[in-house]
């Protein structure tokens, strides 16, 4: 199944956790083609979510701000709660049939 554009902007800022990175070791973390995660971060930057950088030799780094980080966060939990959606119905279903059971005990006749 491909990846949700949730999934990859996930992916895209949990790649600039530990440090800023450059366009090639971000395209590399998150196996993205070039074109579309230069739209992404710039989307992210306009955004406020991850700043553009440049290195003691001049070199362009991406880095995830404070902002970034709290996105960051909110996007993990909303993938946990969306695994935990899927998980529901079973858990539901569990407890119907649970409760039916309780309900009509089936008490073994004596023949």
């Amino acid at each position: 199944m491909p990846a949700s554009k949730l999934d990859k902007y996930l992916n895209i800022l949990e790649a600039l956790l530990d440090r800023p990175q450059k366009i090639e070791k971000i395209a590399h973390k998150t196996r993205m083609e070039a074109p579309e995660l230069k739209r992404r971060i710039r989307f992210l930057i306009s955004n406020g979510v991850v700043e553009q950088r440049r290195t003691m030799d001049e070199r362009t780094v991406y880095a995830l701000n404070d902002r970034g980080f709290a996105v960051l966060k909110t996007l993990r939990a909303f993938k946990y709660f969306e695994k935990l959606k899927e998980l529901l119905p079973v858990i539901d279903e569990a407890r119907e049939i649970t409760s039916v059971l309780s309900r009509n005990p089936r008490v073994p006749r004596e023949e």
